[in-house]
């Protein structure tokens, strides 16, 4: 057996993302053939979006899941095992499963000749997962784009886009036009593409009900709805305006930013052919968790977990953070970015929200310099007494100074962020877990998508 065991599984997986993102499908879609189209054995959702799709899709699958269905979910990226991006039922892919998945995909790729990235073999991993445990109902999150992303092999019967913003520009383009259109691609003529982006942003062909690529469904026109309450540190209720009427719900996801995935989420399963009850879609919404998006984990200290790794997502945790914690002398940030974002824009979103930084590198991964990170932030105008602390290459000691400074005064709070990888490594680093079977996919050169 190639794969005897978890860890040789995870060396195997880390080779391989040097071979960064084919922008084709052809390969992928020779190894499912061979496969036996796993693709198509069962009914999918497919998400796609800036930021937000993620919870979306957590949401929809855990909607569906507690209204009866077998359900698949397929994510991006992970914090502690790379197995949390397959789950079924809710759980992550078994160990045994997984390692199965893994030798069936590589024998395939060795008798059609082929190579298969990092995200294509998870992508096909997942495919053979759901068909083996006959899943009902896949739920997949894009990887990148949506015209070329792996996914896109499936033939979904709902699709959406949760939000639309300037990131991987090198790869999908430098304009919001050029980025909206790889996004597109993935809807599917006569079947609904929920968008909850402005109309602002959207050409007259989105806009129209029945444009020939899809039937859109749009926040604002179809469906829509706003917060009841200001945040709370546990639950909080919204309204939503769907094709069934105003309904009232409580949800678990409080950060004022989840409002467009929540609303995204019930617009995409009002679309979907599949029927759930108001008390399953009830019960998913006040339990439903996305870990290491707006994660508070009381103390002292105070914890919070965000991945914000673009300037919208940033922007985002900077208002949330100032609601919650409103005196920026009780905010230090652990910060750590990944090369390739828009840290330059990503560092100004914060500016004023915090006096503290503490800057460092996600383990396992190519980042931004710290002590570039740092000359970012000293450059912002601020309040006065801004402290920021680095110490490149000393993971640990930086986590160790932060939560320091956390404990030596009542109130205070450490905002993880910056990437979902470092969020990972921090919380690894606190749990005194080691290494996880895959840290992180690093950075590559990556062709642009024609």
């Amino acid at each position: 057996m190639e794969f005897p065991d978890l860890r040789s599984a995870g060396a195997y997986l880390a080779g391989l993302t040097r071979h960064g993102i084919h922008p084709g499908l052809d390969e992928i879609r020779k190894i499912l053939a061979d496969a036996g189209h796993p693709e198509i054995a069962c009914p999918a959702i497919q998400i796609t979006g800036t930021n937000g799709k993620g919870t979306t899709a957590i949401l929809v699958e855990a909607f569906l899941r507690e209204g009866g269905y077998r359900t698949g979910l397929f994510t991006s990226p992970h914090l502690l095992d790379v197995r949390e991006r397959i789950r079924i039922d809710g759980n992550p892919i078994d160990a045994e499963s997984f390692l199965d998945c893994l030798e069936k995909t590589r024998r395939l790729e060795i008798s059609g000749n082929g190579q298969l990235t990092f995200f294509e073999t998870l992508t096909v991993m997942c495919f053979l997962a759901f068909r083996k445990a006959a899943v009902q109902i896949a739920v997949l999150e894009v990887g990148l784009g949506g015209r070329w992303d792996a996914t896109s092999v499936a033939d979904p019967e709902v699709t959406a886009l949760t939000s639309i913003s300037r990131d991987h520009t090198e790869i999908l383009g430098d304009t919001l036009e050029k980025i909206l259109s790889e996004k597109a691609a993935i809807g599917r003529p006569g079947k609904p593409f929920v968008a909850t982006v402005p109309d602002s942003l959207l050409p007259a062909w989105f806009r129209e009900e029945e444009s020939g690529r899809f039937r859109s469904v749009l926040r604002g026109r179809d469906f829509d709805g706003r917060w009841l309450e200001r945040g709370s540190r546990s639950m909080r209720s919204f309204e939503f305006r769907g094709r069934n009427g105003t309904k009232v719900f409580r949800t678990s996801l409080v950060a004022g930013y989840q409002l467009n995935n929540l609303l995204s989420a019930l617009a995409i399963l009002d679309e979907s052919p599949w029927r759930v009850p108001e008390s399953a879609i009830g019960r998913a919404l006040a339990t439903t968790k996305n870990p290491g998006r707006w994660e508070r984990v009381p103390g002292p200290p105070d914890v919070v977990f965000d991945g914000a790794h673009n300037p919208e997502s940033m922007a985002a945790l900077a208002s949330q953070v100032r609601d919650a914690y409103p005196d920026p002398a009780k905010v230090g940030f652990l910060l750590g970015i990944l090369q390739g974002k828009d840290w330059v824009s990503m560092i100004p979103e914060l500016n004023g929200v915090g006096d503290t930084y503490f800057i460092t590198e996600p383990p396992e991964t190519l980042s931004v310099s710290p002590l570039v990170l740092a000359e970012a932030v000293r450059d912002q105008p601020t309040r006065a007494g801004l402290s920021v602390y680095v110490e490149p290459g000393s993971f640990p000691d930086v986590c160790n100074r932060a939560f320091r400074w956390a404990t030596e005064d009542i109130g205070r709070v450490i905002v993880v962020t910056g990437s979902f990888y470092l969020v990972g490594a921090v919380k690894r680093w606190l749990s005194g877990q080691e290494t996880p079977l895959i840290a992180g996919e690093k950075n590559v050169s990556i062709p642009r998508i024609p």
